[in-house]
């Protein structure tokens, strides 16, 4: 995982990690993927990976079953995710100076199907341009972040010609697309500073027009504000600076409207609902109670023992076995209870690490996913890992 100069800048002296970990578990993984992976995402029983090689492995073994050579630029940027759908494999890249590329690949044949280039000029980006990709099977649909012109598109999914394309004021957040009943669902962010506000907005597919739009008031979290979607809800917490205070929005993803805006501490991004508990990620997991509007428990992971964390935004909520999984970018993944918040322990991945060899590179486990009874880890310095959760 690597972060952007601006991203890395924003966590300041909180997000810096001191020390190394002590105690951790002895957990095992049982298996190691190839050393070179960017992103990966889960396609089935198989896992899509990016790196040198655009690879499919097998989910419950490792095993690679088929490789394609990537050509991307040795000065290119990204990718920031993959979407992977069963006729489709989208990302893309960001060459410094120059476009943004856009690609489509077989996932049987891993051939390239086609690829855009958007061009950007200097003027009309801030920062780092990434792409976002939300593949269909009708359409696949990509917003370039921090461009200042046309940087939502839809593109066709054989030869990927623009079917539309459109400007969403003003920059992406780190996870900037869903799609919910029929709905392209879009987050922006419009404003940072004392007056900070984003948009939620809903698109219709067919022509990329506005069917409503509702403004969410609060700052941006580092670019790590997700929205959680669960039945026609949808659930977004923005921090609200000076201070630890955030606004826990609520949105009627089919009506378009603000359902409640509420002030509660120390919230970071939603990650999973069950049973009417929404579950919050970041430094400080928390578990909400919908229906009571109140906190069942909250756990504080900025500092153990002696040591300055910063916890990856992408945790995971094990329903079957009760327990989360939260990784921080040092060298380790967290495991605690779903019930309480108590913390069961965590597990070393720094252990074997290679060199990321990249400005501002990291070690720890950047990226969790959960396939079935495995949770897939992808470390900083690239490296692949499966762990089986009954052993967590």
């Amino acid at each position: 995982m690597i972060c952007s100069r601006r991203a890395l800048l924003r966590l300041g002296t909180a997000g810096l990690v001191c020390g190394w970990a002590s105690g951790t578990a002895a957990a095992e993984p049982i298996w190691t993927g190839p050393p070179d992976v960017d992103e990966f995402a889960l396609l089935g029983d198989e896992i899509v990976t990016m790196g040198e090689y655009l690879r499919i492995l097998e989910a419950a073994t490792g095993r690679e079953r088929r490789s394609a050579r990537l050509r991307r630029p040795a000065h290119a940027e990204g990718p920031a995710t993959v979407g992977a759908i069963p006729s489709a494999v989208v990302f893309g890249w960001y060459v410094w100076h120059e476009d943004v590329h856009v690609l489509c690949a077989d996932p049987r044949s891993l051939a390239l199907r086609w690829q855009r280039r958007i061009q950007i000029s200097e003027r009309e980006r801030e920062n780092v341009p990434y792409v976002f990709p939300l593949p269909r099977n009708d359409g696949i649909f990509v917003l370039v972040s921090h461009k200042h012109s046309d940087n939502l598109f839809r593109f066709n999914p054989q030869n990927g010609e623009t079917v539309w394309s459109r400007y969403i004021e003003r920059f992406a957040v780190r996870a900037p697309l869903a799609w919910h009943s029929g709905r392209l669902l879009v987050r922006s962010r419009v404003a940072r500073g004392a007056q900070a506000s984003g948009d939620l907005h809903a698109i219709d597919p067919a022509n990329g027009s506005t069917m409503w739009r509702v403004r969410l008031e609060g700052a941006d979290d580092a670019g790590r504000d997700s929205m959680l979607i669960s039945d026609n809800r949808g659930y977004i917490a923005s921090p609200v600076y000076p201070g630890e205070s955030s606004r826990l929005h609520i949105v009627d993803l089919t009506a378009g409207v603000l359902v409640k805006s509420l002030a509660i501490d120390r919230l970071s991004e939603p990650f999973a609902e069950q049973d009417g508990i929404v579950y919050f990620g970041g430094n400080t997991p928390t578990a909400w109670d919908s229906t009571r509007e109140q906190v069942v428990w909250r756990t504080d992971l900025t500092q153990r023992k002696g040591r300055l964390l910063y916890i990856s935004p992408h945790a995971v909520l094990d329903a079957t076995r009760r327990r989360i999984y939260l990784g921080e970018y040092d060298n380790s993944f967290f495991v605690l209870s779903s019930a309480d918040g108590a913390v069961l322990g965590s597990v070393d991945v720094r252990r074997g690490h290679t060199n990321p060899a990249r400005i501002m590179g990291m070690y720890g486990a950047s990226r969790l996913r959960l396939a079935r009874d495995l949770l897939i880890v992808g470390a900083g310095d690239r490296r692949l890992f499966a762990y089986a959760t009954a052993a967590l």
